[in-house]
């Protein structure tokens, strides 16, 4: 049974070998020591310390690189956002610059050149296309009145158009007074109201100017009438003599606003047809009187 048999001749290439091959370990990644950190020294190790065995390597953890974009962004600009100048660098070139060269114009200057003699609003409001359609914060008269003025605009709108004219005055036009031929003979004076001097059957006739001569001619026909009727009694004739007078102040009142220089607009439209009146109605007044006192004139 000790005996071992030869082997075959063809043994060897049936046989199956086996290798065993020996796989080195990949070398393990050292962590990097900063570089401002001083190493310590160790004591020597005395005879009663036993010697330690080695301490692995740690090996740090990474994390995966940023983006490109993110290099570059921190590469050009600080964590504050400015831009990343270099140390040597002593005037900023991104910064607005205090003036302009000579001849050239600068909005920012003429700005500040504007604004050197001006207060700041406190209030900068500027207005809007919908100021129109906004009530204001005032009293109730304000908002009343606010809304009284936009509908007198769109009346005048809708009336005259978009262009209105400024109004003028236009003078009466020369027609011939005639009290006989009124068509309402109660809106014309009478005994009852103590104004039938009015309804005097007389040509109306303008002032025949403003420089006094109206009011001269006035006080000479009334100085005439006092001396005509200087026996009548004069109780009788106050009430129609002040009637006289009283549109005699009138043209006077007007004539001296002539003389003191009237206001241009009053001078051209108000006070001519004040003076024709005062003259017309003195007139009348003074031709009553006489009709009254006809029985005691001399």
């Amino acid at each position: 049974m000790l005996h071992t048999p030869s082997p075959s001749p063809h043994a060897a290439d049936t046989a199956l070998q086996v290798t065993f091959i020996t796989r080195e370990a990949p070398p393990a990644p050292r962590a990097t020591a900063p570089e401002d950190v001083t190493p310590v020294a160790r004591p020597p190790a005395t005879a009663s310390e036993h010697p330690r065995p080695p301490t692995p390597p740690t090996v740090a953890a990474t994390s995966p690189p940023p983006p490109a974009s993110e290099r570059m962004a921190a590469t050009l600009y600080s964590r504050t956002g400015s831009a990343r100048l270099a140390d040597a660098t002593a005037v900023n070139p991104f910064a607005e610059p205090d003036a302009s060269p000579p001849g050239t114009e600068n909005a920012r200057e003429l700005a500040r050149a504007k604004k050197v003699l001006e207060r700041p609003n406190p209030i900068d409001y500027k207005p809007t296309a919908f100021d129109k359609d906004w009530t204001t914060d005032g009293t109730l008269g304000d908002v009343a009145m606010q809304g009284i003025g936009r509908g007198m605009k769109k009346i005048n709108k809708a009336i005259f158009g978009p262009d209105i004219q400024a109004a003028k005055a236009r003078p009466p036009p020369d027609v011939r007074f005639n009290p006989a031929l009124h068509e309402r003979q109660q809106d014309l004076g009478s005994e009852a109201t103590g104004d039938a001097y009015k309804a005097a059957p007389i040509a109306f006739e303008k002032a025949p100017g403003h420089d006094g001569e109206a009011s001269r001619r006035i006080r000479d026909a009334l100085a005439e009438l006092q001396s005509q009727t200087a026996a009548c009694e004069p109780a009788r004739m106050q009430p129609l003599l002040a009637t006289v007078r009283t549109h005699l102040g009138e043209l006077e009142q007007v004539e001296r606003a002539y003389a003191k220089g009237a206001d241009p607009v009053m001078a051209e439209q108000l006070l001519p047809r004040q003076a024709d009146s005062a003259y017309d109605l003195a007139r009348r007044a003074l031709w009553y009187a006489r009709e009254k006192t006809a029985d005691c004139r001399r």
